[in-house]
């Protein structure tokens, strides 16, 4: 069976999506998922529709704070990044090459050349992530808590941020830990950063404390319907984890018992 590799557009030229479209269309293997005219919200939307490939327009606006959003996604959930741009500087390639962007183009680019570096390179790359990389790696699982929290506007200069962080991935790793909270899982925590448990579980309340009151007295995407407790949140939070990696699909799961998440 031959893989459809879906496209994602976020360019505000219609003349130039719409010849793109036309072209795509009689390509074989490639299918365009959406066709967007600004770049505000990509980074929801990858999430949601998973595209193989993201053609972004640089001249958008917001084009590169929804390229620093998606820089936070794991390999599984980032597609293959194609930018646009008419105009071109070394601090701008330089900045997109950070942020991860695959290839970079400069416009005016005729479509037939723009179809050949897909067909060569686009599809090529995003299925080779695929494959060699189809359980999600440690690196995978923190950046995707970190997204996760900043999300939810933890503060993460206190270190109840960290002990939270430190948490939910030991969570994920055995979400038996959180079933006793004061035996395990807290003075785990506090024997790596040389402090007690009882300075985990209030300065951890703290930052939970300051997020809700950033939120506005509720997380967004969640049913709390109070402040959640440490526990509760953090199996809420990891659950979610493992949903979105698919982790509960893999035999093993990277252990985050390390000392380099600091």
């Amino acid at each position: 069976m031959i893989h459809i590799t879906q496209i994602m557009i976020a360019d505000s030229d219609t003349e130039f999506t719409h010849l793109l479209c036309q072209a795509l269309r009689a390509v074989e293997g490639f299918a365009v998922s959406g066709i967007y005219q600004t770049a505000t919200g990509l980074e929801k939307i990858v999430l949601e529709t998973n595209p193989d490939i993201l053609l972004l327009d640089l001249m958008l606006p917001d084009a590169l704070t929804a390229l620093r959003e998606m820089s936070e996604l794991s390999e599984r959930q980032r597609p293959c990044i194609f930018a646009l741009s008419s105009f071109v500087s070394t601090e701008l390639s330089a900045e997109c090459d950070r942020l991860g962007v695959n290839f970079f183009l400069r416009k005016p680019i005729s479509i037939s050349s723009l179809i050949d570096v897909l067909s060569r390179y686009g599809a090529e790359a995003r299925l080779s992530a695929c494959h060699t990389n189809d359980a999600p790696t440690e690196y995978d699982i923190i950046m995707q808590i970190r997204h996760l929290l900043g999300n939810l506007q933890f503060p993460a200069h206190v270190m109840g941020y960290r002990y939270l962080r430190d948490s939910i991935l030991m969570t994920i790793e055995d979400p038996s830990v959180a079933d006793s909270v004061t035996k395990h899982l807290y003075p785990s925590i506090a024997k790596k950063y040389g402090t007690t448990w009882t300075s985990v579980e209030r300065d951890m309340r703290n930052a939970v404390s300051i997020a809700w009151e950033r939120c506005g007295s509720g997380f967004p995407g969640y049913s709390f319907s109070r402040r959640p407790a440490n526990r509760e949140l953090i199996l809420t939070l990891a659950d979610r984890i493992r949903y979105e990696l698919h982790l509960d699909l893999c035999a093993d799961i990277p252990s985050p018992h390390s000392d380099g998440f600091n």
